[in-house]
C-alpha cells in the first residue's frame, strides 16, 4: 500500500510562472510546484478529474521555468 495526495485545499502558494513564494510574497528562487501541491485552485468543493489537469498545466509551465533557470536564461 502506498499514500498520495489527491488534492488539496491548502497547499503552496505560486506566481504565474509557478515559482514558490515564501511567506513575504517573494518568489523563492529555483523552486518551482505544481499538481496536487499547488494551492488556491480549490475552496468549497473538487471537481473530479481537475487535478489531472491542473498537474499537466502547471507541470508544463514549471518544466519549461526550471529548465531556464537551471540554464541561466
Amino acid at each position: 500500500m502506498t499514500t498520495g495526495i489527491t488534492f488539496t485545499f491548502g497547499g503552496l502558494k505560486i506566481t504565474n510562472d509557478t515559482q514558490v513564494e515564501e511567506t513575504t510574497g517573494h518568489p523563492i528562487p529555483g523552486l518551482f510546484a505544481a499538481g496536487e501541491i499547488v494551492g488556491g485552485l480549490y475552496y468549497h468543493n473538487y471537481a473530479s478529474g481537475t487535478g489531472l489537469m491542473a498537474g499537466v498545466v502547471f507541470g508544463r509551465i514549471a518544466g519549461r521555468n526550471a529548465a531556464a533557470y537551471a540554464k541561466g536564461v
